[in-house]
């Protein structure tokens, strides 16, 4: 499975989990949208640290980063 469709996975769970079932496209916002808040960032941080072996502390954090799934694959 390819890194983008391994966090598009992510986030389906967590938008799931959230009781959000709707699609959404690699542009779309996800934090800024309100579809997910600040907790959820940070379960998707861990995820990419522990899954691509990222180490965010070193990226300069931007909440933009976060804001979709184009800007989330971008990191790894």
């Amino acid at each position: 499975m390819e890194a983008k469709e391994k966090i598009r996975a992510r986030i389906q769970d967590i938008l799931s989990r959230r009781g959000d079932d709707q699609p959404f496209g690699e542009q779309d916002s996800l934090i800024f949208s309100g579809r997910i808040d600040s907790l959820n960032v940070l379960e998707i941080v861990t995820f990419l640290e522990e899954e691509f072996h990222l180490d965010i502390s070193e990226v300069d954090f931007d909440q933009t980063q976060f804001d979709s799934l184009e800007s989330i694959a971008a990191l790894v």
